[in-house]
């Protein structure tokens, strides 16, 4: 109520104290609003940040899971391959080389039996053209035919015909085999199976490389993956207070709002008090001298 004795002005009558309180309502409104505006820059800027470590761990468990899969597919498999590889050509040398000092000793005794036969087979020429000069051949219906003389030489030349005969076999056949034994020598050096074990030792240190660089990927994709998913539980986090917050914040302006246009146009809009220029929505309830000139006009009204 205004003074009856109208002697003290700086009491605040009625309508300067709802006017204040607008005033406190109107400015907690505009930082609500303001808060709000706020939290909600800040929502969105965290709903892009939670997209994109979405975005970085599916990338991160899209890596992961292709390590694994080349490990799991291809690496594992082919790096046992290349260690068989590798233990069959150690073997394939190690019998290289049994097969060398074989085809050296056969060599050897062929050659020695070649000689031999080669001898023999002299030997036989020079004993048949011993006999041949010494007893010659008897010719076909000759004088005494049938005599045991003449049945004896033709036995010893059928005989010697033989000899010449197997010793002149035995003499190719030697030679033959002399040059098959050369000629497995030569294959032999040719195939050049120890030539693979570096080739094989170069194939398991390449499969040996790979394999480590794929491992230490898996280790390093596996990682990230939990960095990832760390860093998005915390964004997710911050994302819900964020939320929270925005919505405390409306809430609290949609309610200063309520309350405003509560007093502005409900129950205490009854005519008994002039809060018209206090409920504009540009009012000037921030005006010291508009309150003090309604506090004079009120105080005249009260003495009247």
């Amino acid at each position: 109520m205004a003074n009856m004795n109208g002697n003290d002005s700086t009491m605040l009558n009625p309508e300067k104290n709802i006017c204040d309180i607008l005033k406190v309502i109107k400015n907690e409104e505009k930082t609500a609003d303001s808060s709000h505006t706020a939290y909600k820059t800040k929502r969105d800027s965290k709903e892009i940040a939670r997209g994109y470590k979405i975005c970085c761990l599916d990338k991160a468990e899209e890596s992961y899971d292709v390590y694994q899969d080349l490990m799991s597919c291809i690496v594992l498999k082919n790096y046992k391959k290349t260690e068989i590889i590798q233990k069959n050509v150690d073997d394939y040398c190690k019998k290289d080389d049994e097969l060398e000092k074989l085809i050296n000793e056969s060599s050897k005794l062929i050659n020695e039996l070649r000689v031999k036969i080669n001898e023999a087979n002299d030997a036989a020429c020079a004993m048949a053209n011993c006999i041949k000069n010494c007893i010659p051949e008897p010719k076909n219906g000759g004088e005494r035919k049938g005599a045991k003389g003449l049945r004896d030489i033709k036995e010893v030349y059928k005989l010697l015909s033989d000899i010449t005969t197997k010793t002149s076999t035995l003499a190719s056949k030697g030679q033959n085999a002399f040059n098959s034994t050369v000629n497995v020598a030569g294959i032999q050096t040719f195939i050049n199976t120890c030539g693979l074990k570096s080739f094989a030792a170069n194939l398991i240190d390449s499969m040996k490389a790979f394999k480590d660089f794929i491992t230490e990927n898996i280790k390093t994709t596996e990682k990230d993956v939990a960095t990832f998913r760390d860093e998005l539980n915390v964004v997710v986090e911050e994302l819900a207070e964020v939320t929270c917050a925005l919505y405390m914040e409306g809430t609290k302006e949609k309610g200063l709002y309520a309350t405003r246009k509560f007093i502005c146009e409900g129950e205490c809009k009854d005519g008994l008090l002039d809060l018209s220029c206090d409920c504009e929505e540009n009012d000037n309830c921030d005006d010291d001298d508009h309150y003090d000139s309604k506090n004079m006009k009120q105080q005249t009204v009260d003495k009247d």
